[in-house]
């Protein structure tokens, strides 16, 4: 199966990440990143994560992603080095001069980034020359293309599979750069893509017209895995942790379950963030027309309906509102986001709604109510909306937004590493023992003879591991283990599980 890698632009979203099911993640420091405009980590901060990480099973790749001035070099290489003795498993490079003078000094791997344009076997031969194990492919290729490359087994391939495209070759642009004096490849791309611009050079004829929608391969991900693939990357280090969460989970649960129906998860994530729907990107064909974005480059959401009879727009409060009757082909409930269709920047929060001359909580897919609203609406939109196809969507889903914020609030463990548990006698001692398949710990005290609690009691204490990573999957009791009471075992698998966490927050090599 590929492995799945998320973005972390910062702690909640590495937390986000891990929580939800990333196999891997990457994420940049405070220099030499290709997304200087994210909060990313700190050398400081970076360890902890490392291990948080680690101790989950899940590797930290650091995106040293930008080209690098001559000048620059000394301190980019200490920054590698420092992060290296940190323990992260990855760099992600596009600088060959970067490359060349870590091959063979960190113990981290080197990914060729996206940004390098490998596109065929040439790039990647020459990839490996330069000493690295993973190439992340450019992202015009084709699935046929991406399964041919990945099909040499020279080495690692690692393809987009969610989140925003560039309308130009992958680390090609210079728009930016010419434009704004912002280079994407130096990490501080303006995105002038998208801007508006003019095929006529009527200012009235203006529309987004390098805009792509978002990459989206739910609907074919069977595909792309059978490529075979390595990683399947996230795009989204600028993104919110409530994205990173429901795209992560999104995939994971894909993945795990092949052949699933995926209409309700691709409803789900239109509604966290997309343009206009989503696109297939270059995987399946050329990157169609349809998929620019021309109207508006930014969130628009899932279509849920239409406005009609009166329109009233008010204030209270000093609040903008305003309220009208609508016919919802999406649940609708009080605390979700719409948006106009006509202008997206539009909309606002539903604060109320009324159904059959009640309030309701939730409007249903073909039901009709009325719906007052903290916001705004698109200038010029007349009061009596008869006839005038008003179309609005949801840009957020409060209660689904909720249950996101559960799996990386603080200390919360929805990411559960299955270890097995012992307890025997060994060598005039009592021993506790925790395994993960590959790693072992123990806490041991002497052996004292008596009559041992019943099995299910002892299991159950030494089973006992909320609050931590670690999920019991079976306890072995042995009838000779001796006396023990409930308060020293429950310190010996403190012991013991801190004892692994230590073993586990090590680099991953497996």
């Amino acid at each position: 199966m590929a492995l799945l890698l998320s973005p972390a632009g910062n702690a909640k979203c590495f937390a986000a990440a891990v929580q939800n099911g990333a196999d891997e993640i990457y994420l940049g420091l405070s220099s030499f990143s290709a997304r200087a405009g994210a909060d990313n980590f700190s050398l400081e901060n970076l360890g902890e994560w490392v291990r948080y990480g680690h101790v989950r099973g899940v590797k930290v790749h650091v995106a040293l992603n930008t080209l690098l001035k001559d000048s620059e070099l000394p301190l980019a290489l200490e920054l590698a080095r420092e992060a290296d003795r940190i323990g992260v498993d990855a760099f992600i490079i596009q600088d060959v001069g970067l490359a060349e003078k870590l091959a063979g000094i960190v113990g981290a791997a080197l990914h060729a980034s996206t940004q390098m344009s490998v596109m065929n076997l040439a790039g990647m031969k020459l990839a490996k020359e330069l000493g690295f194990s993973r190439v992340v492919l450019a992202r015009e290729l084709s699935l046929e293309e991406i399964g041919e490359l990945a099909g040499t087994g020279l080495m690692e391939t690692e393809v987009f599979c969610h989140g925003a495209l560039c309308m130009s070759y992958s680390g090609q642009c210079l728009l930016s750069h010419y434009t704004t004096g912002r280079s994407g490849n130096r990490g501080t791309c303006s995105q002038p893509c998208r801007l508006k611009y003019s095929r006529t050079g009527e200012r009235r004829d203006e529309k987004h017209l390098l805009s792509p929608g978002d990459l989206c391969t739910l609907p074919y991900l069977d595909k792309l895995v059978a490529t075979g693939v390595t990683s399947l990357k996230i795009e989204g280090r600028l993104k919110s942790p409530e994205y990173v969460a429901a795209v992560t989970a999104a995939y994971r649960r894909a993945l795990d379950d092949p052949g699933m129906d995926v209409s309700g998860a691709v409803k789900d994530l239109t509604v966290v963030f997309s343009r206009g729907g989503f696109c297939s990107g270059h995987q399946l064909g050329k990157l169609p027309l349809s998929a620019v974005t021309a109207n508006y480059p930014g969130k628009t959401g899932l279509p849920c309906g239409r406005l009609e009879g009166r329109l009233t727009v008010f204030k209270k409060n000093g609040i903008d509102l305003f309220s009208a009757s609508v016919k919802a082909s999406e649940p609708l409930s009080t605390g979700d986001g719409i948006a106009f269709d006509r202008d997206p920047a539009c909309g606002g929060v539903i604060n109320i709604i009324e159904k059959n001359g009640a309030r309701a909580a939730t409007l249903f897919a073909g039901e009709k109510g009325k719906i007052t609203v903290s916001g705004t609406v698109p200038p010029g939109l007349p009061q009596d909306l008869s006839g005038k196809d008003v179309r609005i969507s949801k840009t957020s889903d409060d209660a689904f937004i909720k249950e996101l914020r559960k799996t990386f609030a603080p200390g919360a463990e929805f990411r559960r590493v299955p270890v097995t548990a012992r307890l025997f006698a060994s060598s005039g001692s009592t021993v506790l023992e925790f395994s993960d398949g590959f790693n072992t710990a123990a806490s041991s005290i002497p052996l004292t003879a008596g009559t041992q609690a019943p099995e299910s009691t002892l299991s159950e204490i030494i089973s006992a591991t909320g609050g931590t990573p670690y999920d019991v999957t079976s306890a072995e009791i042995s009838s000779d283990c001796g006396f023990v009471t409930f308060s020293t075992l429950k310190k010996m698998r403190r012991e013991a599980l801190s004892a692994l966490t230590s073993l586990r927050e090590r680099r991953v090599t497996k």
